[in-house]
């Protein structure tokens, strides 16, 4: 019996194995999910809020043309984001077991594309119209107290948005590129395999 191995005939002859993606598909129905379910949840207390301001302007007969424009400018912000928002949906759709890694892939990608647009432009554009909405509502009733009550009501609310803009909204774009990016680079990764 011979101590010599032939590492060059084992490695030949052995059979390489296809990466099992089910994981990787489980795991991405599972983002797939957790951002469905967080548009549903948007979906419901935007459309609360939307309800509220309308009930307020219908309630209170706010006097000032300012007030008016700032609730239009609020309720428009919120009906374009979800609108954009809502087109997510046909990319979440529930991965198909015969569904190949290729496509796959693919459908990843155009989700965090959709996504980068989603928190780049439309997040902007939605917190600039909420901020001169809110600026413009608030004139009328700030303007009734007094010079430290209007100056504590501006910058508690602008302190507001700039924490969501600065720290939660980073923090949160953050987290769903590194979940999307995981998926994609492990499924380029099987690809890549499966193409060597």
């Amino acid at each position: 019996m011979s101590d010599n191995i032939d590492f060059k005939q084992l490695w030949s002859s052995g059979k390489a194995t296809v990466p099992d993606v089910s994981e990787i598909f489980a795991k991405a129905d599972q983002l797939n999910r957790k951002i469905r379910n967080k548009i549903w949840r948007g979906n419901i207390i935007l459309s609360l809020t939307i309800i509220f301001m309308i009930f307020i302007w219908w309630h209170y007969h706010p006097q000032l043309i300012t007030t008016k424009i700032g609730l239009t400018l609020v309720i428009l912000a919120i009906i374009s984001f979800l609108i954009s928002t809502n087109q997510m949906f046909p990319l979440l759709a529930r991965t198909d077991e015969e569904t190949d890694s290729q496509h796959f892939l693919e459908q990843m990608i155009r989700i965090k594309q959709k996504q980068e647009f989603l928190n780049k432009t439309m997040l902007t554009g939605y917190f600039i119209f909420l901020s001169i909405g809110l600026f413009l509502y608030m004139i009328e009733y700030a303007g009734r107290g007094s010079l430290i009550f209007q100056l504590s009501a501006y910058g508690i609310t602008f302190a507001w948005i700039a924490f969501n803009w600065f720290y939660i909204r980073t923090k949160t774009i953050e987290k769903q590129q590194n979940a999307i990016n995981d998926i994609i680079n492990r499924l380029e990764a099987v690809n890549k395999q499966l193409l060597d």
